[in-house]
């Protein structure tokens, strides 16, 4: 019996990579089975379960359950292939609510583990009125294919920060769609450490009105033939708001690694500020990266940057380690660790920077290992 949902997907056309979300990666190549006709039947839903980082009880006011998906406006595009895809093939919707005026003293962890052959989840987040909340996501499993979707809404004058750890299996075909809302004089950050998967593509899109800051941050540490395609949009919808893109990049064997995004200032929404900057560090003449960073400004008063840069290992960074005792291989992920961690840097809590910066020296001294 046929869905909304599956009539919208129906319904779309294959993308060209005439279109900027999908200059990279291909619909065919991401979807599960590589036949976009297809919805496959055997998809299992992901496990998702929260607690306290520090151990203690979830505190009144934050809960995190089951429900039906409600499709309500959200800056993920209604015609986008992808999302109608997820919004089909999403067994089950997992809504992570805080009410207004709550102040966590600790992060909260939402775990999300993907098992089975293909896999999906759906989630949700909504952060009541003046709440200040911090929280860890974490993405794992063994899926060989695992699509995620979330919707988010940041209230007016609410604190959210986040940081998510992304490690799949090495083998894991990822496809995430994403769209925030954040209010009048609300403030999101959101820091992603991409580590896990073979194929990654990641779309995710933000609204934000006056008064609001958003801030996203991505470190991505490709190896093998791993390739990792993030593209990322923010519409500045009124004025007197901030926003700032930062997308580090460390590529190495033949790895790949792409980074789109659009920021857009509407006509009238004078005040805005919106920056976006890619980095990309490449360790091996194999590796690959592309990176296109675009502004559509229809304001006048107005500051808007964007820039992109990709550069080798600096061998005078590695000299100066090997030269105090380092192996060149330990030089070389010392050197990579400080470039990812850069990425972070501006992610305003001392709780989850810490938190990150230990799973990222964890994922990294595991490879010196291999």
């Amino acid at each position: 019996m046929s869905t909304p949902a599956f009539n919208a997907y129906r319904s779309l056309p294959v993308p060209s990579r005439s279109v900027h979300a999908w200059r990279y990666t291909p619909w065919k190549k991401i979807h599960p089975t590589g036949e976009p006709d297809v919805i496959p039947s055997d998809l299992i839903a992901a496990t998702a379960t929260i607690s306290m980082l520090d151990g203690t009880d979830v505190p009144v006011g934050v809960s995190l359950e089951m429900r039906e998906s409600v499709l309500r406006d959200s800056p993920l595009p209604d015609d986008d292939i992808a999302v109608a895809f997820l919004r089909e093939v999403c067994n089950e919707h997992w809504h992570l609510k805080v009410e207004s005026n709550i102040v966590l003293k600790s992060p909260l962890l939402v775990e999300i583990r993907a098992g089975g052959h293909l896999a999906a989840i759906e989630t949700s987040v909504d952060i009541g009125a003046h709440s200040v909340v911090e929280s860890v996501w974490t993405i794992s499993g063994e899926a060989s294919w695992f699509g995620f979707l979330r919707q988010g809404s940041i209230a007016v004058g609410a604190e959210y920060c986040e940081v998510m750890e992304q490690a799949l299996a090495s083998s894991t075909v990822f496809l995430r769609g994403e769209g925030w809302d954040v209010g009048r004089d609300a403030t999101m950050n959101s820091c992603i450490l991409s580590l896990g998967g073979s194929l990654l593509r990641s779309d995710i899109r933000s609204r934000i009105v006056q008064g609001s800051t958003i801030k996203q941050l991505i470190a991505s540490y490709g190896i093998g033939d791993r390739s990792d395609d993030h593209h990322l949009e923010i519409d500045h919808v009124f004025g007197n708001n901030v926003s700032r893109v930062v997308l580090h990049s460390a590529c190495d064997d033949s790895s790949r690694a792409v980074s789109t995004g659009q920021l857009r200032i509407a006509k009238g929404a004078n005040g805005s500020n919106a920056s976006q900057i890619f980095r990309n560090l490449l360790l091996s003449p194999d590796a690959r990266a592309e990176s296109i960073p675009e502004l559509e400004v229809l304001a006048d008063d107005v500051s808007a940057a964007h820039g992109a840069a990709s550069a080798p290992i600096d061998p005078e960074q590695l000299f100066y380690l090997e030269s105090r005792g380092l192996d060149p291989d330990a030089a070389q992920h010392l050197v990579v660790e400080g470039f990812l961690i850069a990425a972070m840097q501006e992610l305003g809590s001392g709780k989850l920077f810490d938190w990150l910066r230990g799973r990222l020296t964890i994922h990294l001294d595991c490879a010196l290992l291999e």
